[in-house]
């Protein structure tokens, strides 16, 4: 398993290079992947391969909800669970800052990224027509996060 570690400055280029994967009209900008590190309430997560980086995740908070922006996998590393582990690594974030769910877009139409998000425990909730093209169609899932229960200060054992 790759370990997977909160994106730094340094990671810019590994971020565009991954995004060279995807097709032109579907690659985000240096400067959207700037803004989601230095965002305030964002968190990136990437994971290291031999030969630079070879996936990453970006959540941002709003409120109670945090959202699932993107995640990015380099050809060679897909379906190795990368994927998995940086939205697995995210929830437990999201659990940290509070938030009761995890709200995502993906392309209808999206087989493996669907697969993807139910096995972890997404359930699509609403479907915004033509949201990426004339015809391409996103599902919005979503997903609870339970609460993290916490002791109150003094409770438990005394010594």
């Amino acid at each position: 398993m790759n370990d997977v570690r909160v994106a730094v400055m340094e990671d810019l280029a590994g971020l565009m290079a991954l995004e060279a994967s995807f097709q032109e009209g579907q690659r985000w900008s240096e400067e959207s992947w700037r803004s989601e590190l230095f965002g305030p309430r964002r968190h990136v997560l990437v994971c290291n391969g031999r030969s630079g980086l070879d996936a990453a995740a970006t959540f941002s908070l709003s409120g109670d909800v945090v959202d699932l922006h993107r995640i990015v996998t380099s050809a060679p590393a897909r379906r190795q669970g990368l994927a998995r582990q940086l939205v697995d690594t995210g929830m437990i974030w999201a659990q940290e800052m509070g938030a009761n769910r995890m709200l995502l877009e993906v392309e209808a139409t999206n087989a493996p990224a669907l697969s993807l998000y139910e096995s972890a425990g997404f359930h699509r909730i609403a479907e915004r027509r033509d949201y990426y093209a004339p015809g391409v169609h996103a599902s919005i899932l979503e997903r609870h996060i339970p609460s993290v229960e916490i002791r109150a200060v003094g409770e438990g054992e005394l010594s």
